[in-house]
């Protein structure tokens, strides 16, 4: 008898246990219906996280399924377990989050703990708070301006010349294309950003070769990626990082070097390093504590990963798709020939001189966007068209689905600069293109990214015809990466002209 009343006690717990969690999961998943607000179906106690952990697509395929699958809807609310997040598609809307409500989206949502992996979270695109995030900018900002930018392309002058001796010495063979891009972009990007001598083209030992390339840099996979966006605390359990340990300790080993050298010899060379150097002596001349050698470090690999990896697969893409259309291609050369004939003939100004290299410079990124999820995090209660969202509430907005709706850009699917002309610019629909973000969290490297994409661009295409040599209708896309990155076997070849 005594058994029949336990057993039955117990079995009233487990009743009342599994109708507690109903409840609970009943009223956490009706929070968005609660707030007028169109959500996604959810699963018991998981939400909507199943679903995109179980789909491991680069992020932005997700979000422009859910772009395209609810086109009647300006936001969409789905949960990570019980946790509330937004998606939203109207560019009125992205225009609040982005830019006219800035104080109340200021954090970044991609948490990465710096104390795991400081060369992230040191990076301004994961700051978190206003102050810090101004303070991580300015360090980028002081090495970016118009003046300095100016430096670039002697820069590219000198990098184009060892790209041009081992062009020739592939004998006309197919060229991967990613791998002469990457060269480029580390040679540029150490040669403008710390004054050192730029080898990756000349040099097999090279050390930023060996450990500054995108397989080196990143240690990152899909679990990373949705733990940065999602569940945050995953990383903090299983100690994961995106970038490699050993990328980490290259660059703290490269950047006392670097440092000591500077100070022993007394160079300066107005680039990063002495932009840090004198925010050091500012910080202790005013008493406060200055930067670590991994803080330093840090932002130094800040500057290299935005000037490589992102200039790097840009400038694939586009050399991808000037094989493909052979009539775009001879346009922009004869464009860029009425400028100059050689390299040595180009400058900054000249280089933004030219229209039709932004405009094809433009479609190339609207359609290869390497960043394809954009998020914000709430950091202040603040409402939107009569919804109210919370205070950390995450929001996520796909620029890879706004690039391709036919609705802002017709036959999307197809290579068309003239898409970027002036008077076609003045008609289109704002904040639909958001390659760099948008707002005061725009790109820092916006500018210099530009500038190198376009000069490395014309100065291959005074010396080279770019040629096809893979099949045209062939996805160029790796989606297998945080990044939308171009596959490796993507070849072209070079024809002198």
């Amino acid at each position: 008898m005594r058994f029949n009343i336990y057993d039955n006690i117990l079995w009233e717990i487990i009743i009342l246990l599994f109708s507690a969690l109903f409840i609970l999961n009943w009223w956490a998943h009706g929070y968005w219906k609660r707030r007028n607000v169109y959500s996604l179906p959810t699963e018991f106690i998981f939400g909507n996280i199943r679903e995109i952990i179980m789909n491991p697509k680069v992020m932005g395929i997700i979000f422009r399924n859910f772009y395209e699958k609810y086109k009647q809807h300006k936001m969409v609310g789905f949960y990570c377990f019980y946790k509330p997040m937004l998606f939203v598609r109207d560019p009125e809307i992205i225009k609040r989050i982005l830019a006219t409500d800035f104080n109340c989206f200021s954090n970044n949502g991609f948490t990465v703990d710096k104390n795991i992996d400081p060369f992230i979270g040191y990076n301004p695109f994961t700051a978190k708070t206003i102050p810090l995030w101004k303070e991580l900018r300015s360090i980028q900002a002081t090495n970016l301006t118009a003046l300095k930018l100016k430096e670039v392309v002697p820069g590219i002058v000198k990098i184009g010349e060892f790209m041009n001796e081992f062009i020739k010495n592939k004998k006309n063979q197919p060229i991967s294309v990613f791998d002469i891009t990457t060269r480029a972009a580390i040679d540029s990007a150490i040669l403008f950003g710390f004054g050192i001598e730029p080898k990756s083209f000349t040099d097999s030992e090279f050390s930023f070769m060996k450990y500054g390339t995108v397989e080196h840099l990143f240690s990152t996979n899909y679990m990373n990626t949705i733990s940065s966006f999602f569940l945050p605390s995953l990383s903090k359990i299983f100690n994961s990082r995106i970038t490699s340990k050993a990328a980490e300790d290259f660059f703290i080993s490269m950047t006392k070097t670097n440092i000591e050298h500077r100070k022993t010899t007394k160079i300066t060379r107005g680039d990063l390093f002495d932009t840090i150097l004198k925010l050091n002596k500012k910080k202790l001349e005013q008493g406060d504590k200055a930067y670590s050698n991994l803080e330093m470090s840090a932002h130094c690999a800040t500057f290299y990963l935005d000037a490589t990896v992102t200039s790097a697969t840009v400038s694939t893409f586009l050399l991808l798709e000037l094989a493909t259309h052979q009539d775009i291609q001879e346009k922009l050369r004869r464009e860029i020939f009425l400028v100059g004939k050689k390299p040595e003939d180009f400058d900054f100004d000249k280089i933004n001189g030219i229209p039709y290299l932004q405009m094809v410079f433009d479609e190339s990124i609207r359609i290869h966007s390497p960043v394809t999820v954009l998020t914000r995090s709430c950091t202040k209660d603040t409402v939107i068209e009569d919804v109210k969202i919370s205070k950390g509430t995450k929001v996520f907005i796909s620029s890879l689905a706004l690039h391709y709706d036919p609705e802002y850009y017709p036959e999307p699917e197809k290579f068309d600069p003239e898409r970027f002309s002036e008077n076609n610019k003045e008609s289109m629909t704002k904040y639909t293109f958001l390659p760099f973000g948008e707002g005061p969290r725009i790109c820092v490297g916006l500018k210099y990214g530009n500038l190198f994409v376009k000069t490395l661009i014309a100065f291959i295409l005074l010396k080279y015809r770019i040629l096809p040599t893979y099949d045209q209708n062939k996805v160029l896309h790796d989606y297998e990466n945080f990044l939308l990155v171009p596959k490796s076997d993507a070849t072209i070849k070079f024809e002198e002209l």
